[in-house]
């Protein structure tokens, strides 16, 4: 039975919380966060951008600290499960690790191509096992999309769109996610679902052009971006958090196949959809629970196995995070951008 120690006690965090409640293979042992009053939550309801459980919790059986290092130096846990807000991922990663403990770590990576070399790093200096939690590579609808298109059967994709949209995130704490210093803005905390999926996908393309909304602090808000490939494929990718409040959240997904076109989204029901082209239209089924459980229950089940499975590696979580940064400068700069690949 693994042990894992949860640092973090906003949206993600009891996110994953309530996912460790439902695995039967980790216990819950330790969490962490600045605010005392988080580490007294009796509900698992978070007010993200997607509806977490609701579920009662007693967290009176688990150690609680307010201090990073002292629940490191205390142990007693397998890995650590960090989801504190994006500018503190690289320092908790770094010295988690240090410590002798496996990392998941919640996306973005890192801030900066500074922040991903250094955990890559650490990585490769130790052996220790890092997940890093680009959970649209696991979520049903997406992964059904994966197969069908590796099947083949509806010949090559040649176009692809993703959106996210949602109302400006107010949940955070001390707002820090509106804070591009912070966070990176609606580019690398919204948008990089969305670049990931499409390196996932497609591979890195051979250059791309961006436009952005930025605010008067600087701060990304909204981007769009088309992404050319040596292939012919075109992929146009847009994120933001500028809807009104009371629009909610939404992500979707279009792909044109040479004989068929399926369209994701998450506001329809069905959430997918696939047209053949000269066939009948027709619903995959899909599995029942989301991305997020999924990553964890693979990430821990390889814990277990000593074996990570790959699907989502450090070095691809780091990719996402140096594209995502060639869209804001290609936003910046307003000029097309040729990526090294």
């Amino acid at each position: 039975m693994l042990k894992v120690a949860v640092a973090g006690m906003g949206f993600m965090g009891k996110t994953h919380i309530g996912i460790y409640q439902k695995l039967k293979n980790v216990n819950l042992v330790a969490v962490c966060d600045f605010s005392e009053d988080r580490l007294n939550i009796t509900s698992l309801e978070s007010g993200g951008n997607i509806q977490t459980s609701s579920d009662k919790i007693d967290l009176d059986y688990v150690k609680k600290y307010t201090d990073f290092g002292r629940m490191l130096e205390e142990g007693g846990f397998d890995f650590v499960d960090i989801c504190l807000p994006t500018f503190l991922h690289v320092d908790t990663t770094l010295k988690a690790i240090d410590a002798g403990y496996h990392v998941f770590l919640e996306k973005p990576m890192a801030l900066d191509l500074a922040g991903t070399d250094a955990i890559l790093a650490k990585v490769r200096d130790t052996g220790s096992f890092l997940g890093v939690g680009h959970c649209l590579r696991y979520w049903p609808a997406y992964t059904e999309v994966k197969k069908i298109l590796d099947e083949g059967r509806y010949g090559r994709v040649r176009y692809a769109e993703f959106s996210r949209l949602c109302a400006r995130p107010t949940w955070a704490w001390n707002r820090w996610i509106t804070d591009g210093k912070k966070s990176g803005g609606a580019a690398l905390d919204l948008h990089i679902h969305d670049v990931d999926m499409a390196i996932f996908l497609f591979g890195l393309p051979s250059r791309l052009r961006s436009e952005g909304i930025f605010e008067e602090s600087g701060n990304i808000s909204h981007i769009s971006s088309l992404y050319h490939y040596t292939d012919g494929l075109i992929v146009n990718s847009t994120g933001g958090w500028i809807c009104a409040s009371g629009f909610g959240f939404n992500m979707r997904a279009l792909y044109i196949l040479e004989r068929a076109t399926i369209e994701l989204d998450y506001s329809k029901n069905p959430v997918l959809t696939v047209v053949p082209e000269g066939d009948e239209i027709y619903a995959p089924e899909l599995r029942p629970e989301d991305g997020y459980y999924y990553e964890l229950e693979e990430f821990t089940e390889g814990l277990e196995q000593g074996k990570l499975s790959g699907h989502v590696t450090p070095e691809s979580a780091a990719q996402a995070v140096r594209l995502c940064l060639e869209e804001v400068r290609s936003a910046e700069e307003n000029r097309e951008i040729t990526i090294d690949v």
